[in-house]
């Protein structure tokens, strides 16, 4: 570890800010000792000569997730059901720009592109939302779950070369591909044997992805083929997040109760394992010059490593 950050609520989720070799943002939700208040922040840190530095703080509730539109705007999924957008100014401080109610239940998963966000909730549903104007463009109920009931999705991506599609992974162990234009699931894998927690496309290869799951496993697909993965490599926890460094070599695993490992994508093997949290690890993301910033559920627990890559 080279340098370490407590946090105020328990930590879950860091992106990388865009256009910035070494400030990201760090999100955090908590329910009180009761279990009927949620509570969290966004900050964005920066890791500079061995120590990390807070730049701003921003109270929003308790947010699961996070996705940088562009170097200045940044969208959080929210406990409350909101996607809410944040902006930063010159000097990183944060201001809130708007909000907008989604779901009923907790939003848990947003990604987009420049002119498309996605998000899903713990009902089963997947909704398309206009970025600038925070409208439900498209909806998908019942995405995962059966028979009246909604799984939690978990996992959720958009497709980097055709944002029709949309990657998803539920509670109820699937992988799925939707098409926004259609109501229908294009394709669905039964391969993982516990929750889909994680799918990351790949931005270079079309129909490239990999998933990752609480049955601890990192799997690589071809989507023309959903029968039979490419390749798997077990971490030994469940999987949480998956992120790519910017050569796309290398997958950085959040593996929950295992720690953090890198991947080496040409091998598919763990090359890296990082221990250094004391609780469950959750968000990561690639900095620059194979620097990486991740953070503990628990512990409240912010570290900034070097991967070896």
């Amino acid at each position: 570890m080279l340098a370490s950050h407590k946090t105020k609520f328990t930590a879950d989720s860091i992106e990388k800010k865009p256009g910035d070799e070494f400030k990201f943002a760090c999100a955090t939700y908590q329910l009180d000792s009761e279990g009927t208040d949620r509570h969290g922040d966004i900050s964005i840190l920066e890791y500079h000569e061995k120590s990390i530095n807070v730049l701003s703080v921003l109270d929003v509730g308790g947010v699961l997730d996070l996705w940088w539109r562009d170097e200045n705007q940044l969208f959080g999924a929210c406990a409350s059901g909101e996607l809410r957008v944040v902006q930063t100014d010159k000097d990183c401080v944060l201001n809130k720009k708007g909000a907008a109610k989604l779901s009923d239940g907790i939003l848990l998963a947003v990604d987009g592109c420049s002119d498309s966000v996605v998000t899903s909730d713990t009902l089963g549903s997947i909704s398309s939302i206009e970025p600038d104007s925070l409208k439900i463009k498209t909806s998908i109920n019942s995405a995962h779950g059966a028979q009246g009931w909604g799984a939690e999705v978990w996992g959720l991506a958009l497709d980097r070369h055709d944002t029709n599609l949309v990657y998803s992974g539920g509670d109820d162990c699937l992988l799925k591909i939707h098409d926004l234009r259609t109501p229908h699931t294009v394709a669905t894998s039964k391969y993982h044997t516990m929750g889909v927690c994680c799918i990351s496309p790949d931005p270079i290869s079309p129909y490239q992805i990999v998933s990752g799951s609480y049955d601890e496993n990192v799997v690589h697909w071809d989507t023309r083929n959903f029968r039979q993965p490419l390749r798997t490599v077990s971490v030994g926890g469940g999987v949480w997040r998956i992120k790519r460094n910017h050569d796309n070599t290398h997958l950085l695993i959040a593996g929950m109760h295992s720690g953090f490992h890198v991947v080496d994508m040409e091998k598919f093997v763990v090359t890296q394992t990082y221990t250094g949290h004391e609780s469950l690890a959750y968000g990561a993301d690639w900095l620059s010059q194979g620097f990486v910033a991740t953070c503990s559920f628990y512990d409240n627990l912010v570290s900034v490593w070097h991967s070896g890559v």
